[in-house]
Formats: structure tokens, sequence, C-alpha cells
């Protein structure tokens, strides 16, 4: 039974799964860490349910520092000598701040920027992404067990977790997610790969999913289902050699 479950699971990695899901007519405009899961679980229901939230690509192309009140001077490193300051209005600075990754006006363009590191003079250091390597923006790129050049974020495949638990490379299935259609027109298989750490993101089964550039409005297919923070899906842990075949699949840590 063990060897027909594992086999099962690897074939989902290929096979499409039709059973598409609508889209949500009334998704809550709240944000990454706000979303909170409405059901609290207990240590035991954590190992076999999702404490579910999402994150995504903010835009703030739109919001001029020149015009606004407040602002917050940051370090944006362009290359590896290549450091600048500029100021970015708070809304911006505290969006791109709480999602990771964001896009900003830079000298007329829409460029995006990747939270790098907090300094030592308690200002926070952003990085430009190059986006011919990660489209989508960066995830973390070591944890305790292992370590990568790069780790691109891959959208509705990536999930940021807590790396003492579920390290970089970590694979888990969401039987609930499997059939999903996607803006793109796609059916998700079910699997996911932390390729990501986060603020407030610890313990067992708390999973935040990255959306990449579909927030929190109706066109977001994850907030149908509950994954916003409404639901808690049983989930599994997906073994070594199935776990390395949805990694092959998804050109971790890099993308497809």
């Amino acid at each position: 039974m063990k060897k027909l479950i594992s086999t099962l699971i690897l074939m989902n990695v290929f096979l499409l799964v039709g059973c598409g899901r609508g889209d949500s007519s009334s998704a809550k405009n709240t944000k990454r860490y706000s979303n909170a899961p409405k059901k609290k679980l207990s240590e035991a229901e954590k190992v076999k349910f999702i404490t579910p939230t999402i994150y995504y690509i903010g835009d703030y192309s739109g919001v001029k520092s020149s015009q606004c009140s407040e602002t917050t001077e940051i370090s944006l490193r362009r290359e590896k000598s290549d450091i600048v300051k500029m100021n970015l209005c708070n809304k911006a600075f505290n969006g791109c701040k709480m999602q990771g990754s964001c896009y900003i006006d830079i000298d007329g363009q829409k460029t995006m920027i990747n939270y790098h590191k907090k300094l030592d003079d308690g200002k926070i250091q952003f990085m430009l992404v190059d986006r011919a390597h990660c489209k989508y923006g960066m995830g973390d790129s070591s944890d305790a067990k292992h370590s990568f050049s790069e780790m691109c974020l891959d959208p509705f495949y990536s999930v940021a977790a807590d790396n003492s638990i579920y390290p970089l490379g970590t694979v888990i299935y969401i039987p609930t997610v499997a059939g999903t259609v996607l803006p793109d027109g796609s059916t998700h298989d079910g699997y996911f790969i932390v390729r990501d750490s986060g603020g407030n993101i610890d313990g067992n089964g708390r999973f935040d999913f990255f959306t990449g550039d579909f927030g929190l409005n109706a066109s977001n297919p994850f907030l149908d289902l509950g994954l916003g923070g409404e639901s808690n899906f049983d989930y599994q842990v997906v073994s070594d050699s199935d776990a390395q075949a949805v990694r092959a699949h998804r050109g971790f840590p890099l993308l497809k």
C-alpha cells in the first residue's frame, strides 16, 4: 500500500487533474500577516493540517516618493559593489518589507526589488532583482542544512515555511489544491516546494503561499480555496524520491 501511494503521488507531478475552481467574488483586502486563519489548531492538529496565509509581489510603481508626506530611507544594492540610498513612501516601504518583493519606480521604470537584510544602523537593505534569473523575485537561499547560489520564487508553487522544520527544498502535497485552475489556464497538481521563510512563519503546518503578481483580490484562485486564512487543509510531506521528481519538474532552485 505504501508503495502504491508513493507511485500515485509521483504520477500526479506529471498529470493534470481536471475539475477547476471558480474565482472568489468577495476576497478580503488584508495583508500578508494580518489574515490569520480563523481556526486555531492544536499542536497535534498542526502536524496534519496547514495554517495558511498568502503573500505576493506588491506593486508600488505608481507611488512617487516626491508626493509623499512621509518617507523611509533604504539602502538599495544594485551590484556587489554598487549600493545607493533612496527614499520610499512609507506605504511602499511597509508593503515591500512585508511581502518581501515588490515593484517600485526607479527613474521612470517599473523595477522589482527584493528584501535583502537589516543593516547595523537599523535601515533595511533591498536589492534589485535580476529577472533574467528570478522573474518573480527571490526566496531564502540558505538554512541550517542547505545553501543555494540563487533561490527563485515560483508563483502558486512556492511556500514560505519554518526552515527548522521544513528545510528549503521540502515538498508538500495538499490534495484540496490539486485540480485548481490557475490564472494562466494550467491546472495545479497539488505540490508545493519550500523556497522561503518569513516573519511569523513558525511551527508545524505553517505555510505562506506565494502567488506572484496576483494579490488579495478576486483574480487569485487561492483565495477562493481559503488559503488566505479562511480554511485549514490536510497535507503530506512528500518522501525523498518523489520530492526529487517534483523539484526537477519545477526547475528548483530556479524556475522550469
